[in-house]
């Protein structure tokens, strides 16, 4: 009498399920992310994962600078601001008001939309390779306080296939500032502020209570837990922990601007 096959004979019959391409990890990690880092756990590192993310957030802070210089309502914004803080030196004495006058029109020169989308461009294209770089550091120490190896590389994966929500972010910013005619116009309680002003600490505080930061801190979250091993509920408050650090770092060091 025939023996039926044994489990393992069973088991080794079983195709293995294929890798997905980049293209599906980079679209599902918004839908499925669970399924996403159980792969990168798995798999060996690539480092398409955060070096492409990285490249797509650049892009899209590149067509935002265009956009939003390209208006002159959001130009004039700029200017306006620039004129607030000059009358305050004057008034506070620290500056007179002759200088103040050289000061305006040599901003002017320098504030036009070509030099503002251009050094836009380049200082976006520059935070979005910083940001992976520190954020992987800080999921790395993650993984330490956690007791759990995780490497380096396998950080930069994370957190770069996680970016995916702000690049989806930007997008969404982008139609707003389009829509509302605004420079500064996140899914935050920015929106709530008429006349936002990047160099007060409050407004910029504002701007990191954003769905979509919420939502890539969840989804980190889960990517760490994935390939830790550890409980979601215990890699949460750390994620959370690393993102207000990171915030307030930058509104209190005078980067708030990229805190947005």
């Amino acid at each position: 009498m025939e023996q039926p096959p044994s489990l393992s004979e069973v088991q080794s019959a079983t195709p293995e399920q294929p890798p997905m391409s980049l293209p599906v990890r980079l679209m599902n990690v918004l839908a499925g992310p669970g399924e996403v880092f159980d792969g990168i756990k798995a798999s060996l590192p690539a480092a398409s994962n955060w070096l492409v993310p990285a490249l797509l957030f650049a892009l899209v802070g590149a067509i935002s600078c265009f956009v939003m210089f390209s208006q002159p309502a959001i130009v004039q914004q700029i200017h306006e601001q620039q004129a607030k803080k000059m009358d305050e030196l004057v008034k506070a004495g620290k500056m007179s008001q002759a200088d103040a006058d050289k000061g305006a029109a040599v901003a002017e020169k320098f504030t036009g939309p070509t030099m503002l989308t251009i050094f836009g461009s380049v200082m976006v294209t520059l935070m979005s390779f910083v940001r992976v770089l520190w954020w992987a550091l800080l999921l790395w120490l993650v993984g330490k306080v956690l007791k759990r190896p995780l490497g380096y590389v396998k950080a930069l994966e994370i957190f770069g296939l996680a970016s995916m929500i702000t690049v989806l972010g930007a997008v969404v910013g982008i139609l707003l500032a389009m829509l509302l005619g605004r420079m500064i116009a996140t899914p935050s309680l920015v929106l709530l502020v008429k006349d936002f002003d990047i160099t007060r600490k409050t407004h910029l505080l504002l701007g990191t209570v954003n769905i979509f930061y919420f939502w890539q801190v969840g989804v980190l979250s889960v990517g760490v837990a994935k390939v830790t091993g550890v409980p979601f509920i215990r890699a949460l408050p750390l994620v959370i922990t690393c993102y207000i650090f990171t915030e307030l770092l930058l509104i209190f060091t005078g980067l708030g601007q990229f805190a947005l």
